[in-house]
């Protein structure tokens, strides 16, 4: 019987299997030769010369874009991520009550998974900018926060944390867009816990506060971590991010040698610090409940 549970695993990941050797080992191994080549391009087709590690002391030594960038992708991590995970729990938590109309609202947060893909969120935001530009300054700040920063600022606040609001603020339809598998995830893993375990923490009088956090995020921490870890990666994959554009227009102007450079250590940094975060937060997961 086990020997069977183990053949059906096998077969039920297969197809990720193979998809994983085909779309992420293959053009792995091909960015790698890549990275420590110089690619010529002929008539008779790609010519490779080794130049050992030239491409990449290029990248830290002489590119003047990528420290700022990578600075940049990090930035925006660091302040996203918190915003996505928490707004996309207290949806699920919001989602999971019964009210009228709980179907359509679940469907209109998950929409724009279905049909937004990263190019056609960035193609959105683009038409908003330009509409903003020919519609006047005015229309302009329609999704800016400037009086918002401006009342943090005149409560004596940091100009750190002024700045801070005001991103987030300006970022609400980027987290909205991205946040629609979070919230599935989390609503499925609430969904999941029994009401026998409320109902005995209301027999004990405990309050909501303390079901919340007794109850509620010791069960749903395994899937907060998973959902912290896919937010992380999205952000750093993301369409609009300033590493994924240089990737794409050295690529596109034929600098095959530098574009997978420049991919190969993204890929690196993004696994460290996935890493990290996982061993970090990990260890205060619980997966079993004694």
């Amino acid at each position: 019987m086990q020997r069977r549970r183990a053949i059906h695993g096998l077969l039920f990941i297969l197809p990720w299997l193979i998809g994983a050797v085909f779309f992420f080992l293959v053009p792995m191994v091909q960015s790698a030769v890549y990275a420590f080549c110089k690619v010529t391009l002929t008539a008779q087709g790609d010519r490779f010369r080794p130049v050992g590690f030239a491409n990449f002391l290029y990248l830290f030594t002489q590119d003047p874009n990528f420290i700022t960038n990578l600075s940049s992708s990090v930035l925006n991590v660091l302040y996203q991520v918190p915003v996505i995970v928490l707004f996309s729990l207290l949806s699920a938590m919001l989602l999971r009550r019964p009210f009228p109309g709980r179907t359509l609202v679940r469907a209109i947060f998950f929409f724009p998974v279905i049909i937004a893909s990263g190019v056609v969120i960035t193609i959105l935001k683009e038409q908003v900018l330009m509409n903003a530009a020919v519609s006047g300054e005015q229309e302009a700040y329609m999704f800016a926060a400037p009086s918002f920063s401006y009342f943090v600022e005149q409560l004596h606040f940091p100009q750190s944390l002024a700045d801070l609001v005001e991103r987030v603020i300006n970022g609400f339809f980027d987290i909205l867009w991205k946040s629609g598998v979070q919230i599935l995830l989390l609503l499925a893993a609430v969904n999941h816990i029994g009401s026998s375990a409320y109902e005995a923490a209301d027999i004990e009088g405990a309050s909501a506060w303390e079901k919340l956090w007794k109850i509620t995020f010791p069960m749903i921490a395994p899937t907060v971590l998973v959902v912290l870890i896919y937010s992380i990666i999205d952000s750093f994959t993301d369409y609009g991010n300033r590493i994924m554009r240089m990737i794409s227009e050295y690529f596109s102007l034929g600098q095959y040698e530098y574009s997978a450079t420049l991919g190969l250590v993204y890929f690196v940094i993004v696994l460290l610090l996935v890493g990290l975060v996982n061993i970090l937060a990990g260890r205060r997961v619980q997966y079993a409940i004694e």
